[in-house]
């Protein structure tokens, strides 16, 4: 646990900086310290760095000296993928990422970290997927095959086969121009035709066997058969579709034959189930139904596709409330608890082009996954960078957050907010920038946030990263005395109260703020006051600018 605001640094990556000091997990544990704070984010570039020799008797020892530290977890910036795609429905994908979620998990846990942050989603956006070979092999939220979740939830594939959308992505010629009610009419047709060749070939049979007792048997026309095809026979038909397409459903998503966007499959149907059981992730991201033709359109991906991405990293941590017993994979809540580590879910960078479109990037998103998630260790990690970055407002995204979503913030990156990912800029102490975070955070302290880690992710210049932690420090002064962003004193900016330096800047405002209308005003304009007429007749005018405020 954490009591108040913890300030820190980022330690930076040796793949950006080739510097001593990021050569080795010990290295950037201890790299803080220089910078005037005893904790560091440790910035992780492969989980490989955890093999480091003697890693563990190292960090004890920075820990002696009074250090401490966090984990940020693989990041796409530095891999160029997505190493932990804990929203992914394909098979590979899904025990990929569980296998590397414990691995990060237990190595932080060993290390005595206090958080290991991760970003939500960095797997590709849904609505690029259609131009993308995949493996079809799919699995549910628990990790299982496909096949079991339709054979729990049998409605589930009663409803994907009346949808074209679904059925279109894995049959790329036959059903790709038909829909539903094209398939069941054509289906009844070839039942028809089935009907009537029975028919013809038993009156055949039969005038062959009984032509010598001169008995007759006439064929029926397909008419007389078409007034015999009543609703028995319709609904052997669609029987007959229903299962064709269900074999084919099962069929594909049980294979690893490649498909352009098959992991859209999974998300469509599991939309489904969720909206129908009501699921509260469902609920709390989306609200209410959504029509089924609806669900294909881009316009609600941005809503509908968050809950889903989110239901599968829910399902990594979730594995005790699979369906039917526990899921196939290890539950990874005990190691949380085991280790008292926060597992933080933070704010994404996206991809550029599709910034409204990653998969889980708002704070909304997150709340409500971790929300339903059974462990105390869950939290929300806010980066405003991010936020800016995924084209969302700080602000709004504050806003529009439950009353009680602060209290599961634990990590703020600190930078100047830019929507230029990663800029990582400095927060020069009395700028802009230190009062708009402090604003935002101000926002979401209301909301419960009341202890956490402030972190700044330092980027390439070093030289401001003592100023920017000086910034830190008086945020952490006010926001801790509950102090509201306009009613902050001059301390706030650095300036000490009734320093002569505040008194003369508040001077050259008043002096000063009537200049855009020189010149304009009708009645005479005067340049000097008194005492300065005086001087500039004896001219003394640099003298008077110079002193005029002692």
């Amino acid at each position: 646990m954490v009591n108040g605001y913890v300030i820190g640094v980022s330690s930076g990556m040796w793949a950006i900086k080739r510097a001593e000091e990021l050569l080795g997990l010990h290295r950037k544990a201890s790299w803080a310290a220089t910078a005037g704070v005893t904790f560091t984010q440790i910035d992780l570039e492969s989980i490989t760095e955890f093999q480091e020799p003697d890693l563990e008797y190292k960090i004890k020892r920075i820990r002696e000296l009074g250090m401490d530290f966090g984990i940020h977890g693989e990041a796409y910036a530095m891999q160029g993928v997505d190493t932990m795609p804990l929203s992914s429905a394909l098979h590979t994908d899904y025990g990929r990422a569980h296998e590397r979620l414990l691995k990060h998990i237990e190595n932080a846990g060993k290390l005595k970290a206090k958080f290991l942050t991760v970003h939500s989603s960095e797997s590709h956006p849904f609505i690029v997927l259609g131009r993308e070979l995949q493996p079809s092999r799919l699995v549910d939220p628990w990790g299982r095959p496909f096949e079991e979740f339709l054979e729990k939830f049998p409605w589930v594939l009663d409803w994907a086969i009346t949808m074209k959308y679904v059925l279109e992505i894995g049959a790329h010629r036959y059903l790709r121009t038909h829909d539903y009610k094209k398939l069941l009419e054509e289906q009844e047709r070839e039942e028809l035709q089935r009907i009537y060749e029975e028919e013809r070939n038993f009156r055949k049979m039969a005038n062959a066997a009984h032509i010598a007792q001169g008995m007759s048997f006439p064929e029926l026309t397909m008419e007389e058969i078409k007034s015999k095809f009543g609703d028995k026979e319709k609904k052997e038909a669609k029987r007959k579709l229903d299962d064709s397409l269900k074999k084919f459903i099962i069929s594909f998503a049980s294979t690893d034959d490649l498909s352009y966007g098959c992991e859209k499959v999974a998300y469509f149907i599991v939309a489904k189930y969720m909206m129908q059981t009501k699921h509260p992730i469902w609920k709390g991201i989306v609200g209410g139904d959504i029509d089924d033709e609806d669900l294909p359109k881009d316009e609600f991906t941005t809503k509908w596709v968050p809950a889903v991405a989110a239901f599968y990293a829910w399902g990594h941590f979730m594995q005790d409330a699979c369906p039917g017993g526990k899921g196939p994979f290890q539950d990874p809540k005990p190691l949380l608890d085991k280790y008292k580590l926060y597992y933080s879910f933070e704010t994404p960078m996206a991809m550029t082009g599709y910034e409204l479109h990653a998969r889980m990037s708002r704070l909304f998103y997150i709340y409500h996954m971790i929300k339903n998630v059974r462990s105390e260790w869950m939290s929300i990690t806010m980066d405003m960078e991010h936020m800016l970055g995924n084209n969302l407002n700080p602000k709004e995204e504050i806003d529009s957050l439950p009353q009680d979503a602060g209290k599961y913030l634990k990590i703020v990156h600190i930078t100047t907010p830019s929507p230029l990912n990663p800029s990582h800029m400095p927060v020069p102490l009395g700028s802009e920038p230190q009062f708009y975070i402090y604003e935002r955070l101000w926002d979401i302290r209301k909301k419960g946030f009341k202890d956490g880690w402030m972190i700044f992710e330092r980027g390439g210049e070093e030289g401001m990263v003592k100023q920017t932690v000086l910034s830190m420090r008086k945020i952490k002064k006010y926001l801790e005395m509950d102090v509201a962003p306009d009613l902050l004193p001059e301390d706030f900016f650095g300036f000490e109260p009734g320093q002569p330096l505040v008194a003369i800047q508040q001077n050259l405002i008043k002096e000063h703020y009537l200049e855009p209308l020189k010149g304009l005003l009708a009645i005479p304009e005067e340049e000097y006051g008194f005492l300065s007429t005086a001087a500039i007749q004896k001219g003394k005018q640099e003298e008077w600018r110079k002193e005029k405020y002692r």
